[in-house]
């Protein structure tokens, strides 16, 4: 019983940072339901496990924050402004189609093109193509 209380606890605690992170947004309840429901398939918070909630709370601080930068691999020396550059447009990107573009976009953009299966894996000069192709889309948009 003892080991439960804890996780109790931390579910307790979830869900009222969920609920407060709604009122913060401005999100009411049915639309806070309707969420809950897209996301985890349950109707009410009460029925969610632990990493359900934390998935939806992630989502409504993705949302708020936009685009939460680069957490992969530490660059090398002649890669590190690449892929800098390629984390500014993303964040172009998001600031201006209000959509959240992750490094799995640029992930897709390599992958497609054949330049790297991953950012990570790519070289510089496969980088620079996918600067090159994300400052392109960012272009387009703005043209919109």
């Amino acid at each position: 019983m003892a080991a439960s209380a804890p996780l109790a606890a931390q579910i307790a605690k979830r869900r009222s940072a969920i609920c407060a992170t709604c009122a913060k947004l401005g999100i009411d309840e049915d639309a806070r339901r309707l969420l809950v429901k897209n996301l985890t398939g349950h109707t009410s918070l009460k029925d969610c496990t632990m990493g359900q909630l934390s998935e939806v709370l992630d989502h409504l601080n993705r949302g708020k924050n936009g685009y939460a930068g680069r957490r992969r691999t530490m660059p090398t020396a002649d890669r590190a402004p690449l892929l800098a550059k390629i984390d500014a447009l993303l964040a172009e990107l998001h600031r201006v189609t209000g959509e959240v573009h992750t490094l799995k976009y640029a992930d897709a953009i390599a992958k497609r093109n054949g330049w790297a299966e991953c950012v990570d894996f790519a070289d510089p000069v496969a980088l620079k193509h996918l600067v090159g192709a994300l400052h392109r889309t960012l272009q387009f948009k703005l043209a919109k």
